[in-house]
């Protein structure tokens, strides 16, 4: 099968496109042919080696962790998927750059009817981290007032459209010419932090979503109601800081409860919830992807925001 795989550690150039294995089953698994998979900062990240300590890689590696496509084969007795299913989903340790790959059914959902491969490729790692951090770690209520900072990002960009659909007034901080799309997703008030300060504009906020970093949390705190959540998926929290203000911080790793992934599959076909795309890119052209994705190439004034995807089929 065509993949991109790598030898060794390193960026975009330790891609290699060409043939590799075909991915063998093990247990329940299905086999997936896959027709788009996703760039993110995960891929990126393993294949530099900044976590071969703690989770080494086996070469050669197939990087990717989102994918779409349609099962090609799958064990009789496997309840809730059949050959012939259109699925999408994430892979823990890469694999979906490639024509065919593995997967557990567990980390499978049916895939939005009313998307295509390419735009289901671009949701289950972003949108699994945004409702990670609206539900199971912000606690969400109706009628409470969230910031969402990083509102254009990809993570933020579902964040801040889980957070609307649960009852939320959204304050949304990203660059001015976001705007627009920003308030799109549903943001109630924009904050351009290029012009503005925001503390002087959000107040008597629930929960902070923080998808920045930098010194975001510790400027936030103040703006908190007692008894509030923040939520980091870019910074370590500051306990001291926390305390002092009353309320609660949450460095967020990521770990995805795959059941979610329906829950999403249901509100993107209600038309509660869009996807957003930047770029597609073929398969071969995954340097020129990871290149455009880390802006060593100057994709254009027109990406400030989306998902860049690899389109296999």
């Amino acid at each position: 099968m065509k993949a991109i795989t790598i030898q060794n550690y390193g960026d975009s150039d330790a891609l290699i496109y060409g043939e590799a294995d075909n991915p063998e089953i093990q247990g329940r698994q299905v086999i997936i042919e896959v027709f788009a998979a996703s760039v993110n900062h995960i891929d990126i990240m393993t294949a530099s080696g900044k976590n071969k300590d703690k989770s080494p890689l086996e070469f050669p590696w197939i990087p990717g962790a989102d994918f779409a496509g349609r099962i090609d084969f799958a064990p009789q007795q496997l309840e809730g998927f059949k050959r012939g299913d259109e699925v999408y989903g994430k892979l823990m340790r890469g694999g979906s750059y490639a024509e065919y790959l593995a997967a557990d059914p567990d980390s499978l959902a049916l895939m939005p009817s009313n998307l295509s491969f390419s735009e289901a490729a671009s949701v289950p790692h972003v949108g699994l981290t945004a409702w990670e951090a609206v539900f199971e770690h912000g606690k969400i209520e109706p009628g409470q007032t969230v910031l969402v900072i990083g509102a254009a990002g990809a993570v933020g960009t579902f964040a801040v459209q889980f957070a609307k659909v649960a009852g939320g007034f959204i304050y949304a901080i990203d660059r001015g010419d976001n705007r627009e799309f920003v308030e799109s997703l549903g943001a109630d008030v924009m904050i351009d932090y290029t012009t503005n300060d925001f503390t002087t504009i959000a107040k008597d906020v629930d929960l902070v979503l923080d998808f920045a970093g930098r010194d975001y949390p510790s400027k936030s705190y103040p703006l908190m109601k007692k008894g509030g959540r923040l939520i980091s998926t870019a910074a370590q929290t500051d306990q001291n800081e926390s305390e002092k203000y009353g309320v609660t911080a949450i460095s967020m790793g990521v770990h995805p409860d795959f059941s979610d992934l329906s829950e999403i599959t249901q509100l993107i076909e209600s038309g509660k919830i869009k996807t957003d795309i930047a770029q597609i890119f073929p398969l071969r052209e995954a340097k020129t992807a990871w290149d455009t994705y880390s802006h060593k190439i100057k994709p254009g004034k027109e990406y400030t925001h989306g998902k860049i995807i690899l389109e296999i089929k």
